[in-house]
């Protein structure tokens, strides 16, 4: 049995900004709707979307999982679709509504549907909205991806300056570090170079004294 249902929901679109992390993240809260879906270790996982953030995000999880991903063609490619879905033994199906292409809207959804009529062994088939069409809807096997991953919610991170409330063994206290500000001035100490001893002191009062002192203790570069 088959209905229309709209894609009017809150996916992720190209202009979203994800840091590394959200992106980590995003790839883990995927991994565990596939698990959920029935997704093991070298399984297929058919993939059927234009480049964006979901399909990305679709990538992470399957590397996550140890499982193949399975790129599909978008456009007319009906047969191979089919021939793919089938000898690759692929249950789950990640596909978009619809995409923009060579300027007109392209029906993927619908398409999709056509050569899964002749595929018994596809269970679920995951669906991104891209754009708020109306899409051929088949229920207990379709749903929508943001109505997937919102079922998969992942443990808070932990706050990385949080301090540890467990407390110091008696007896035993850890005093913070104390902070110094130091003015001393490093050229009036003496360089650690036993060749450059004498050499940035204050000079003699002695001018004949400075001179003969020069002649005798040639600078390091003179030498």
């Amino acid at each position: 049995m088959s209905g229309d249902q709209h894609g009017t929901g809150g996916g992720f679109r190209p202009a979203d900004v994800l840091n590394h992390a959200q992106l980590l993240r995003q790839g883990e809260q995927a991994a565990r709707m596939l698990t959920r879906l029935g997704v093991r270790g070298g399984d297929p996982v058919a993939v059927l979307l234009p480049m964006g953030l979901e399909s990305v995000v679709v990538t992470l999880a399957c590397i996550r999982l140890d499982a193949q991903r399975i790129t599909l063609p978008i456009g007319d490619h009906q047969g191979y679709v089919r021939h793919r879905i089938d000898s690759s033994g692929t249950g789950v199906v990640i596909t978009a509504d619809s995409c923009q292409g060579e300027g007109r809207p392209i029906q993927v959804k619908a398409g999709l549907d056509r050569a899964l009529a002749r595929c018994p062994g596809v269970r679920s088939v995951v669906v991104v909205p891209q754009q708020s069409r109306p899409v051929p809807w088949t229920p207990g096997r379709d749903l929508w991806w943001h109505e997937a991953l919102a079922g998969e919610r992942l443990p808070p991170e932990p706050y990385p300056g949080a301090m540890s409330s467990t407390p110091s063994p008696e007896g035993h206290r850890t005093e913070p570090p104390v902070s110094r500000l130091v003015f001393d001035d490093p050229l009036e100490r003496r360089s650690a170079d036993d060749a450059d001893e004498g050499w940035g002191e204050h000079p003699p009062e002695d001018s004949a004294g400075d001179l003969a002192r020069f002649i005798n203790e040639k600078p390091p570069h003179h030498l």
